[in-house]
């Protein structure tokens, strides 16, 4: 979602006559798009902005967006003078104005909000959330849900991939709690509604909660040769009683019915999740439940997190943080080291075997990689494809992180 922010101030940017420049040195606006889901992302920005002190000039414009305005509001160009402008999320056009004046832009007409379509265009369905985890700030710096009309988001995906776009990736904080305003339907009836423009080759869509996932949308997906047979769906424990204390709303054996629907439905699939660890209350006993369901799902990526108090949140206010620090980097390194050899074993299950992959760039050595229908990226040896292709790669190599092959 931040990705899709950034490319949306972008645009403006680019309509406005402004132009990117690679060079920090040379450019004349610095803009930080920031997050705070965990402590670690929020200290992050602050590194950034004392590091930016040298940089910024009485000619140079050094601004702030992102969830940490929400956060911390005007208090932080009280706290940091080098900033000019903290800028609300979605805020962006006063923004963009104010800049044309100080700089004396004047184009007349705007150009065409264009220039930014890669080979993924990300759309914002959902902004915010309507649940109350108790350990998640983003209902404080998001705000409560708003749904983008089932309409708007197909001209926009229609719009993206006239322009070049290949695949479509449909975002929220909680995306399977998407319904048209208009009374179009939820999440599975949007995705049907994408899959069909012509020239698309890819829908994904992130982030699911395990409450709110229709069972029709894993029908939809089984049965689409566009949509991606790929699941973003955070367990964050494996534990009923830590789950009750997050007050997630479901249980676990909600969550591996949820797995067991889908993966009878697409036996590819490829499942990632979140976990946190160390949550206040989570005993050694609450943690094996955690590592046990790990064994038994096989995830292919687990994001681990230690928990971090967010102010604002019910657990930080409420919760004791009563698990000590030390405990919290052993429980996530015992994770950390069952999840490698999970991964391992999962991705080597392709070898030999055909994958379908949107190739969208060249690494470092100049070689295509794109991602397959479950997400896994796939490195191309010895061809040359263009981004936003759509090739079949016998898979040679596999490890943890990517798999390596080549053309069929």
């Amino acid at each position: 979602m931040n990705v899709a922010d950034s490319e949306s101030l972008s645009r403006r940017l680019l309509a406005a006559g402004y132009t990117e420049e690679p060079e920090l040195e040379r450019a004349d606006i610095a803009i930080l798009n920031t997050c705070v889901v965990r402590q670690a992302a929020e200290d992050k920005v602050y590194s950034k902005l004392h590091e930016l002190r040298r940089w910024k000039s009485p000619k140079r414009t050094l601004a702030l967006t992102g969830c940490l305005v929400r956060k911390e509001g005007e208090q932080l160009q009280a706290r940091f003078p080098q900033l000019d402008r903290v800028v609300p999320i979605g805020e962006y056009d006063d923004f963009v104005a104010d800049l044309g004046a100080r700089y004396d832009l004047s184009l007349g007409e705007p150009l065409p909000v264009a220039g930014r379509t890669g080979v993924s265009h990300y759309v914002n369905v959902i902004e915010g959330c309507d649940h109350n985890c108790t350990f998640c700030i983003v209902p404080r710096v998001r705000g409560r849900e708003r749904h983008k009309p089932m309409a708007a988001v197909v001209e926009e995906c229609a719009a993206a991939i006239a322009d070049g776009a290949r695949e479509v990736v449909l975002l929220g904080q909680n995306v399977d709690d998407y319904h048209d305003p208009d009374g179009g339907g939820g999440l599975a009836a949007l995705v049907e509604a994408v899959e069909r423009l012509d020239g698309l080759k890819r829908l994904r869509f992130m982030t699911s909660h395990p409450q709110d996932l229709e069972p029709a949308l894993l029908e939809v997906m089984a049965r689409s040769r566009v949509i991606a047979h790929e699941l973003q769906l955070p367990i964050q424990s494996g534990d009923d009683r830590v789950l009750k204390r997050m007050a997630r709303g479901y249980q676990v054996r909600h969550y591996r019915a949820i797995v067991e629907r889908a993966r009878d439905l697409m036996p590819d699939l490829g499942l990632y999740t979140d976990v946190i660890v160390g949550f206040p209350g989570e005993t050694r006993e609450m943690f094996e439940g955690t590592r046990r369901v790990m064994e038994e799902i096989e995830f292919d990526v687990v994001h681990l997190a230690m928990y971090s108090p967010r102010p604002g949140t019910f657990a930080a206010d409420k919760m004791a943080d009563d698990v000590p620090a030390e405990e919290k980097r052993s429980r996530i390194n015992e994770l950390l080291q069952l999840q490698r050899g999970i991964a391992g074993r999962r991705t080597a299950r392709w070898v030999g075997r055909q994958a379908e992959v949107l190739v969208e760039g060249a690494d470092e050595l100049g070689r295509p990689y794109g991602r397959n229908r479950q997400g896994k990226r796939v490195v191309v040896m010895r061809s040359r494809v263009e981004p936003g292709e759509l090739v079949e790669v016998v898979v040679k190599e596999a490890n943890a992180g990517q798999l390596t092959g080549v053309l069929a």
